[in-house]
């Protein structure tokens, strides 16, 4: 059995999902999350209990036990492919988003401004209210939105398509984990696919480091959680500030993707001895 295969059976093998309750966890998810747009009034509690409670509380009813059992099995790899796979991904959807942007000038130009617009997430936030979501995007936001999305979607997914490389369900479920970001189509327009890219790249290296470990949550939910504090950080302190973090955030990443993934392809090549053998041979 090779590695991939033994990997996707330690996500599955727990507890099989059928289809149909699959669809049943992932709708009441979608709709309560979409719910937030329309109904007007909601507070700050009361929208984080629809938005994230009901639906943990449905998934979890239907495959709870098995995203739980898993969620904190290789943590240290966790730590490792986390920061790796985020950082590498974060450079792919930096660049996607510079050719989205650069198309965006040639056929649109007014939408490209759309992006100068502040993060609606961010608008009207004392520095007090600020330092308090700090708190909430490790406790709340990241834990809860990683259970949903990376443990029940993606590992969902793995459960009920076996068969399917794992990478085609990440993205799938990536590109859910987009959707339900419905603020930023509203704010930005056309020009939203810029955000939409890095929220893709994000989901994907969090399904990834989900993949690898056997369905570790822990360290996609601490990771999460610090990648949109360094948002309200920036607006309890300075936006130059939280920028900053968000690119220590990256460069960390990707200087331990190099160390993850380099050493590796080398191991891959064949020794001098090995090429020059192949050289006579030919």
């Amino acid at each position: 059995m090779d590695q991939d295969s033994a990997t996707i059976e330690t996500v599955v093998v727990a507890r099989p999902l059928t289809a149909s309750l699959y669809l049943l966890g992932l709708f009441v998810t979608l709709v309560c999350i979409y719910l937030q747009y329309v109904i007007p009034g909601l507070n700050f509690v009361s929208s984080r209990l629809l938005v994230y409670g009901i639906p943990i509380l449905v998934t979890g009813l239907i495959f709870g036990r098995t995203i739980i059992k898993k969620a904190f099995s290789q943590t240290l790899n966790a730590v490792k492919f986390g920061l790796g796979y985020s950082g590498a991904f974060a450079v792919l959807g930096v660049l996607v988003g510079i050719i989205i942007t650069f198309l965006l000038s040639v056929f649109d130009p007014a939408a490209v401004s759309l992006l100068q617009k502040q993060n609606p997430v961010l608008q009207g936030l004392s520095p007090i209210d600020a330092w308090l979501i700090v708190a909430v995007s490790f406790l709340v936001a990241g834990p809860a939105e990683e259970y949903l999305f990376r443990g029940f979607v993606f590992g969902g997914l793995l459960s009920i398509f076996k068969n399917r490389h794992w990478l085609s369900l990440a993205f799938v479920s990536s590109i859910l984990f987009a959707a339900v970001h419905l603020y930023y189509a509203t704010t930005y327009g056309v020009a939203s696919l810029v955000p939409f890219a890095d929220i893709v790249a994000f989901g994907m290296a969090m399904a990834a480091t989900y993949y690898v470990t056997g369905g570790n949550l822990i360290v996609p939910a601490l990771i999460h959680g610090a990648w949109d504090a360094t948002a309200f950080i920036g607006v309890a302190t300075s936006t130059a500030i939280g920028d900053q973090l968000q690119e220590l955030m990256i460069v960390i990443g990707v200087i331990v993707a190099i160390a993850i993934f380099v050493p590796r392809k080398i191991n891959r090549t064949p020794n001098s001895r090995s090429a020059v053998k192949v050289m006579k041979a030919c």
